[in-house]
């Protein structure tokens, strides 16, 4: 990604690269927030002991899935790197394996969502399920590379038995998919981000 540089600069100050401007840090400081607030929030709610929301809701997908949907890439990006290594500082979840494993899923949603919306489907309402699908088989493969991330299990297992704990958490990234294209649509009446 080429770096564009800032013209005007203090006399004796190095220039500073375009990309830190004061809109993204302020845009990175809301989507940082969201994506440490949704799993703490979930977490919060009432359930059994062995219920674990975080992997049925999939609310650590939520941010970059808006970021993405709204065409700020370079911001989903960033949060999709930052986000699990964020949450494990403050919360200390996911571990730092879950981590590495959580940011290669965040990573492959965000570009997979880019490309399914770069395409030009006329149906972008529920791109935010094949985009789930393809950044949980980059996660097999990567769990096949790399078993001690997922604990040493079959990675087509662990794969297999994700999606199906996650389907709540698919039908919630659909609703929030639908939402954010209906209502701030891009470049359309809502006054959403031109097209992706």
């Amino acid at each position: 990604m080429p770096i564009a540089w800032s013209e005007t600069a203090p006399a004796g100050v190095g220039r500073l690269p375009r990309f830190l401007t004061a809109s993204l840090a302020r845009e990175l400081g809301i989507l940082l927030s969201l994506s440490v607030m949704f799993p703490f929030m979930i977490h919060l709610l009432p359930v059994p002991e062995d219920a674990q929301l975080g992997p049925r809701l999939l609310p650590m997908l939520y941010a970059p899935l808006l970021a993405t949907l709204w065409g700020r890439m370079r911001s989903a990006v960033l949060v999709a790197l930052s986000a699990p290594w964020l949450n494990w500082a403050l919360t200390s979840h996911p571990s730092p394996r879950s981590a590495i494993m959580m940011m290669v899923q965040l990573l492959v949603f965000v570009f997979a969502l880019r490309n399914l919306l770069a395409g030009g489907a006329s149906m972008r309402w529920f791109l935010a399920a094949p985009a789930y699908l393809a950044c949980m088989a980059v996660s097999a493969l990567t769990a096949a590379l790399f078993p001690a991330l997922i604990g040493g299990q079959p990675a087509l297992t662990w794969a297999a038995r994700s999606i199906v704990i996650g389907l709540p958490g698919i039908a919630i990234l659909v609703l929030i998919n639908w939402l954010a294209l209906h209502h701030y649509p891009p470049g359309g009446a809502g006054g959403g981000p031109r097209a992706a």
